[in-house]
C-alpha cells in the first residue's frame, strides 16, 4: 500500500525542505519520483521547486490534482498544495493504489482560515508533521501562524517578502496594531 505524507505549518519552516530530502532519499532507493508545484507558484523558477538553502529540483508543473494520473511515479512529491484544485479523493485513491506522496503546503492563511484544500488533505493523510518556524517577531522557537504585514487586496499574494512566521502571541499583538 502507498500512503500520504503531509508536512504542514507557518511559512520558513522548512517544509519544502523535508519534501527535497524525501525527494533524494527515494531516488537513493531506486524509485521512480517525481516533483511537483502549482503553475502559480514562480518564486524560485517557473519549473523549480527550490528550498531557502539553495537546493532545488526540476518540477512538473499542474494546476489540478487529476493532472497527477497523468504521470506515472512510485513517489510524489509536491510542494505549495494549498494552491492547487481538485479533488484529494485523487491523492487517496492512488496511494491506495501503492502510490506514496510526500506533500508540503500551509494549513493556514495570514487571516488563519484553513488555506485550499489542505484541511482536505490532512484529514485524508496517514503522517501529518506540523512544523513550527522561528517566530521573526520575538525569536521564540514556537511560530505556527504566517502573518501578512502589508495590505492584501486579493486573498493570495504570492512570495515570501511581505509575510512573517510568527507565534500565536505576536499573531494577536500585530493583528490588534493593524485595526
Amino acid at each position: 500500500m502507498g500512503d500520504i505524507n503531509v508536512y504542514s505549518g507557518p511559512m520558513k519552516c522548512g517544509k519544502t525542505q523535508h519534501i527535497l530530502n524525501e525527494y533524494k532519499r527515494q531516488l537513493i532507493a531506486g524509485k521512480n519520483v517525481k516533483m511537483f508545484k502549482p503553475s502559480i507558484d514562480t518564486r524560485a523558477g517557473r519549473d523549480v521547486v527550490a528550498s531557502r538553502n539553495g537546493i532545488d529540483i526540476p518540477a512538473i508543473l499542474i494546476n489540478d490534482l487529476q493532472d497527477l494520473e497523468k504521470y506515472d511515479a512510485d513517489i510524489y512529491c509536491i510542494d505549495e498544495f494549498q494552491f492547487l484544485k481538485g479533488d484529494v479523493k485523487i491523492i487517496d485513491k492512488m496511494a491506495a493504489q501503492g502510490k506514496k506522496f510526500f506533500i508540503a503546503g500551509l494549513n493556514l492563511t495570514a487571516e488563519k482560515k484553513p488555506f485550499g484544500k489542505m484541511s482536505e488533505l490532512l484529514c485524508i493523510a496517514d503522517n501529518v508533521n506540523m512544523l513550527t518556524a522561528i517566530c521573526d517577531n520575538c525569536k521564540s522557537e514556537n511560530a505556527v501562524f504566517t502573518y501578512f504585514k502589508g495590505g492584501k487586496n486579493t486573498d493570495i499574494v504570492i512570495g515570501d517578502k511581505d509575510y512573517l512566521a510568527v507565534c500565536r502571541h505576536c499573531f494577536d499583538e500585530l493583528s490588534e496594531q493593524s485595526l
